[in-house]
């Protein structure tokens, strides 16, 4: 069996467009994935559940992503594509415990092994105290989860 691909959504959905990965992964969870993939909701907290990935041959991150570019851009980027753009930026600046960036970080300064990983983001509109989605993120999903998924298939 070849190595499982875990898509892993990230968020607050206590904070508007910051629970984007969450939201995600409840569609993911809905439309179903293929066998060989698994969607799991990691709420604000990465790090807590690195260690229950150690089965991933393949990680999928999703999450709310401030890059510049308007309300409901979907990007897709390597994990080191990731983390080059991100040195030098502070690891707390997040709804969540810690940032992406900052989880990944401290996870591989710890010496734990990550399976390859591409980062899906959707550029908020709005990160602030509620709930639901802006318009413009709500408007970016089905283009989202079609990305994740074809990621899924190739992966696979």
């Amino acid at each position: 069996m070849p190595p499982q691909v875990v898509v892993v959504g990230v968020g607050n959905p206590l904070a508007r467009d910051e629970g984007l990965g969450l939201r995600a992964i409840e569609l993911l969870q809905a439309r179903g994935l293929p066998a060989g993939a698994r969607a799991v909701d990691a709420g604000t907290d990465l790090l807590a559940i690195l260690p229950d990935l150690a089965d991933a041959g393949r990680l999928i991150l999703i999450d709310a992503m401030q890059a510049g570019g308007p309300p409901g851009t979907v990007y897709r980027m390597t994990l080191d594509e990731l983390l080059d753009r991100a040195a030098g930026e502070a690891d707390w600046a997040s709804a969540h415990d810690l940032t992406l960036v900052g989880s990944i970080r401290l996870a591989l300064s710890a010496g734990m092994r990550l399976a390859p990983a591409v980062i899906f983001g959707v550029e908020p509109a709005e990160v602030a105290l509620g709930e639901g989605l802006s318009p413009a993120v709500e408007a970016a999903l089905d283009g989202l989860i079609e990305a994740v998924l074809a990621e899924v298939r190739q992966a696979s």
